[in-house]
């Protein structure tokens, strides 16, 4: 009987660790995230933006201009809505690089702001993408810089290009 019992509780043992190892191995494989705080973000922006952008942007325009920024990283496969996002999950998964350019991202809310006929210049958005940049690190959301040699490794597609 004794023998029976010390087998099983070997077993559960062994069972338990197992258990444990797979499960820690797999956390490990898991990029941690990052949670953006649209109101914190907005904050740190407007209160770090140079007094000349300062006068022309209004904590509301700077938070319109984070949410056209997030909705950007987002279709590059950079961020998450916080909900399950099979853009963002295949790139995690992928275990590849994906690139949201700057000088894209500047231009693509120039093009938002002029469809809706919001009046801000390139040099208003360029400081506020690079402060939501600085924000970003902050809170450990920016990855390792991609050089130009990593870029092959994309597969020959082109920065922010995902597969359908």
């Amino acid at each position: 009987m004794w023998v029976l019992l010390i087998v099983a509780a070997l077993f559960v043992l062994v069972i338990a660790w197992f258990a444990v190892n797979l499960v820690t191995a797999r956390l490990a494989a898991t990029p941690s995230m990052a949670i953006f705080d649209i109101e914190e973000a907005t904050r740190y922006v407007a209160d770090n933006l140079p007094d000349q952008v300062a006068a022309k942007l209004s904590h509301d325009d700077v938070r319109l201009l984070l949410r056209w920024q997030l909705t950007y990283l987002r279709e590059r496969g950079v961020a998450t809505f916080g909900q399950v996002d099979e853009v963002a999950e295949w790139a995690a998964l992928a275990a590849k690089p994906v690139v949201a350019d700057e000088d894209e991202l500047v231009d693509e809310l120039l093009e938002r702001a002029r469809a809706d006929r919001f009046d801000v210049e390139a040099v208003d958005i360029v400081c506020v993408t690079d402060l939501t940049a600085d924000y970003l690190a902050a809170i450990g959301a920016i990855g390792a810089v991609v050089d130009e040699s990593a870029l092959p490794e994309l597969g020959g597609r082109t920065a922010g290009e995902l597969p359908e």
